[in-house]
């Protein structure tokens, strides 16, 4: 059986040409927003200058291995956990000595064992030692070897399926994330404007990430592009929305925390964690957008533009509601513990969601899932335009063809 291939279309060179006109400013921006809203540096984590601290002076953070386990003193087999709390002696080694370790009612539900390696604040220079009656008090388990492993056994399934490709993505994400800590998270601590810096992390973000996963192609301009698009949605909907339903109020320890020491807005911190979150989900539909239209114009060349553009749209029909179920799981999975004592509370589940934290959940959902959906077909359209710009009849000797990137 004959079958005809066909070449992978390619956008003609007025249409590349435009398109790194477009490219060219969105790329200067953004080193221009990189180089002016660069934090100062160190000293100006808070606005009297210097670090953010938890401890006390001379309490300091180090790692403890318990040593032994003393329940001796407590008179129940099943005691109360508050109770065991104050019964059960715990034994610690910190840099060799060894000295009394606190430890929480909810870790010794949790198990605290001989062996176990902790987070504890170490109180042996502190002034306030005596008045404390311990050496050691638990913060929390030490997870770096398992989360570590966790960690290397993701990147090598990642390169086992995707390989090169998979290489290049987790480079991709390793910018990523030197982004937020080196310039984003410093910058906002410096009082630079939060959604400015969030608007050229996530640009820089985009355009690394995007071509080296990708690579540098029409395909990938074109993800560009509709990521962009998404991502000036997502942002202006969601101060919008943080405006209107008055969202910019600390509702968490850590937001009490963040406004009460340095100079953000709640609302505009809100606004950012919108963006962050938008944009992974925005990277997905847009590059699976432009590569489905591709596809359909390399086995179908004949397609006219809007016959494209409807069959493209199909698939992203079923990417806008998988995404959207993924969006919205993934907040629920966090949340569930808040969903859980709501629904003990007498009180409506509409109106509890209406309120405090829970609200910024449902509008951080709904803005990403609109900015997603608008997304899709604005990648669709400038797909079809880009590819449609370079396709041509094909001949029957069109039988050999690339592969398609």
């Amino acid at each position: 059986m004959h079958m005809r291939l066909h070449k992978e279309p390619t956008a003609s060179p007025r249409m590349r040409l435009i398109m790194i006109v477009c490219l060219l400013p969105l790329v200067l921006i953004t080193i221009g927003g990189l180089v002016l809203l660069w934090p100062d540096g160190p000293g100006q984590d808070l606005p009297g200058g210097g670090p953010m601290t938890n401890t006390a002076p001379d309490v300091s953070h180090a790692e403890a291995r318990v040593t032994a386990v003393d329940a001796s003193s407590c008179e129940s087999d099943e005691p109360d956990p508050m109770l065991e709390a104050d019964c059960v002696e715990f034994t610690a080694e910190v840099d060799g000595q060894e000295g009394s370790l606190y430890v929480t009612p909810d870790a010794i539900m949790s198990g605290v064992g001989v062996g176990d390696t902790l987070k504890v604040l170490d109180f042996t220079k502190s002034a306030d030692h005596a008045e404390m009656g311990t050496d050691y008090v638990f913060i929390d388990y030490d997870r770096d070897v398992p989360i570590l492993a966790l960690a290397i056994i993701y990147g090598l399934v990642v390169l086992a399926v995707a390989g090169f490709r998979g290489l290049r993505a987790l480079t991709g994400l390793g910018f990523a994330g030197v982004v937020l800590l080196v310039f984003m998270i410093p910058a906002i601590l410096d009082s630079k404007p939060p959604i400015l810096v969030a608007m050229v992390a996530a640009s820089a973000i985009m355009v690394i990430a995007l071509y080296l996963a990708h690579g540098v192609s029409t395909r990938t301009t074109t993800a560009l592009f509709g990521t962009v698009a998404g991502i000036i949605i997502t942002g202006l909907l969601g101060a919008w929305m943080t405006s209107w339903a008055n969202l910019g109020i600390a509702y968490t320890e850590e937001g009490f925390l963040l406004t009460g020491t340095t100079n953000v807005s709640m609302a505009d911190m809100i606004v950012c964690a919108i963006l962050i979150t938008g944009l992974g989900v925005l990277n997905d539909v847009t590059i699976t957008q432009a590569s489905a239209v591709w596809e359909l114009a390399t086995v179908a060349p004949e397609l006219k533009s809007r016959q494209l553009f409807a069959r493209a749209m199909r698939i992203g029909r079923d990417h806008i509601a998988s995404t959207v179920y993924t969006i919205t799981f993934a907040y629920v999975g966090s949340a569930l513990a808040t969903l859980i004592i709501i629904s003990a509370h007498d009180q409506s589940f509409f109106e509890t969601l209406t309120l405090g934290e829970m609200s910024i959940e449902v509008v951080s959902i709904l803005v990403c899932s609109i900015g997603l959906v608008i997304a899709i077909p604005l990648t669709t359209g400038l797909g079809v335009l880009v590819v449609r710009s370079g396709l041509r009849r094909p001949s029957h000797n069109d039988e050999t063809a690339p592969t398609p990137q």
